[in-house]
């Protein structure tokens, strides 16, 4: 019970408060650009990672000190801080430094090959490192644990990526990540490798889904938009969910279908999937303004600035 009431109030309602405090000067102050439609909104509502990451710790290292034992959900999120603030933090730099000059993958590699590292391909690299450094830290146990470390790595990595190719829309990353928690969270029941039930699993959903009702009504009210910082750390905080949870064999499974989608990215777009099929555009369209169209397709999945 104290782990519930811990997430509530450290990873649900202190991001609520200070988003909501927050809100007005990143409208004034943070770099602006027209949606997909048109309308000008601030980019800078990913920060309530870093918001939620902080008020994470404070409390994990709170409970130390009041000499109580920190619930096992706490404990094995702890290991995601050093992956997470660097998602964050690369994301923003690409959101408010980068350009949309270069595009997917291929581009950023052969910005790479010509001897220029452009700040997608900072932030390619960064959260590739990061990922790595959180796989062999958690399984590395000599040679025979490398597939698992690469499987996990590999997890952690395509997803991250993969829910920023989902942020062209008003909301939609966000009910992609919620859509990726319910299957995380109907793994780590069924394959039961974490051991976490009960109280601890209930604590540990509040914790995930804090910084969307942080930030869900400004995102689907086109006020701002999540951002690569944004949508970079929910796709890695679900990576990590799917890494650790998923036994080795679904695990290689799972890294096939990242990348195949991933890859897929390169040559479709997403919001075109999305709008011709009806069951799908309605769930995109849920909560939006009504006067969206979700079919308006105006370029790659690499020009958020422009189509969010």
């Amino acid at each position: 019970m104290v782990g519930v009431l811990a997430a509530i109030v450290f990873c649900v309602a202190i991001p609520f408060v200070v988003m909501a405090m927050l809100a007005p000067s990143l409208e004034r102050t943070a770099p602006k650009a027209g949606n997909f439609r048109g309308v000008l909104v601030y980019n800078g509502l990913g920060i309530v990672w870093f918001v939620w990451l902080i008020s994470f710790w404070v409390g994990a290292h709170l409970l130390a000190t009041l000499h109580i034992d920190q619930p096992a959900w706490v404990r094995y999120l702890v290991p995601l801080f050093p992956l997470l603030a660097g998602s964050c933090a690369f994301g923003l730099f690409d959101d408010w430094a980068g350009s949309n000059t270069t595009k997917g993958f291929s581009g950023h590699l052969r910005a790479l090959a010509h001897g220029r590292l452009t700040t997608g391909g900072l932030k390619f690299l960064g959260i590739g490192f990061l990922s790595l450094f959180l796989a062999l830290s958690l399984y590395y146990t000599g040679a025979a644990s490398l597939p698992r470390v690469l499987l996990v790595t590999c997890t952690i990595a395509l997803s991250a990526n993969l829910l920023n190719l989902f942020d062209l829309r008003p909301g939609r990353a966000q009910k992609m990540y919620l859509l990726g928690l319910v299957f995380a969270f109907v793994s780590i029941v069924a394959f039961g490798v974490l051991g976490l039930y009960g109280w601890d699993l209930g604590a540990l959903a509040l914790a995930a889904i804090g910084p969307l009702v942080a930030v869900w009504r400004f995102d689907l009210g086109e006020r701002g938009m999540i951002g690569d910082a944004g949508a970079n750390s929910m796709g890695a905080f679900l990576g990590f969910l799917y890494a650790t949870a998923l036994p080795t064999w679904a695990l290689g499974v799972a890294v096939v279908a990242l990348a195949a989608v991933n890859l897929l990215s390169e040559r479709v777009s997403f919001s075109k999937l999305i709008g011709a099929n009806r069951l799908l555009s309605t769930l995109d369209e849920w909560g939006r303004k009504k006067d969206v169209d979700v079919n308006a397709d105006r370029g790659t999945t690499d020009e958020r600035r422009v189509e969010h």
